[in-house]
């Protein structure tokens, strides 16, 4: 029965009872809201958070380490509107498939320049909700393809605040990022996989 704990005591030779080595993790939470007034939200209500399972026995409590908020409004996007081409990577999975109820299946977004579905990695995921176990198909986090779309700051914007199905559990972040020489070149790959530059 998996169990998350804020440090990990790891396997120790019989010489060394006495000693052990830990682990810190880090879990790095984006929030969004359509409503100004909800964020920023109280320390108070996520110091102390648990995850994972086995709670009652004291696993999964987190120590907040530090929070910033960011109006995307506010952000210089100059970078993305002077830019002539662009490319996407995946910095979380993309749902394609679900079977959670009334999760729609999707195909590849056709803003995404995706000559051949095979240059794509996929990965089966899980979304464990009560004791129910629901299996996902994704196209995989650190994927990069090329951007067909005509609104890179909007695509921009979408993509940190996490699109497509099951975006309430951190599927489908993306970064819009303009393609320098060498990406351009990238790009072009993308497009005509079979082809030699």
């Amino acid at each position: 029965m998996p169990a998350l704990a804020h440090e990990t005591i790891m396997g120790r030779p019989d010489d060394a009872l006495k000693q052990q080595q830990t682990t810190r993790w880090y879990v790095s939470a984006y929030l969004h809201t359509d409503d100004p007034d909800v964020l920023p939200l109280d320390e108070d209500v996520l110091d102390g958070l648990q995850f994972g399972g086995k709670r009652n026995y004291g696993y999964g409590t987190t120590t907040l380490k530090d929070t910033q908020v960011v109006d995307l409004e506010a952000l210089d996007y100059s970078r993305i509107e002077d830019g002539e081409s662009f490319i996407l990577e995946l910095v979380t999975p993309f749902v394609l498939r679900s079977q959670y109820p009334k999760a729609n299946n999707v195909e590849i977004p056709w803003w995404w320049n995706v000559a051949d579905k095979v240059q794509l990695r996929h990965r089966l995921e899980k979304v464990i909700e009560g004791g129910d176990i629901y299996e996902l198909e994704t196209a995989d986090h650190g994927v990069v393809v090329g951007y067909d779309g005509d609104r890179p700051v909007k695509t921009a914007k979408s993509g940190l605040t996490r699109v497509g199905n099951h975006s309430k559990y951190g599927f489908g972040e993306l970064r819009v990022k303009p393609a320098t020489p060498d990406e351009t070149h990238l790009k072009k790959q993308l497009e005509n996989p079979k082809s030699e530059h």
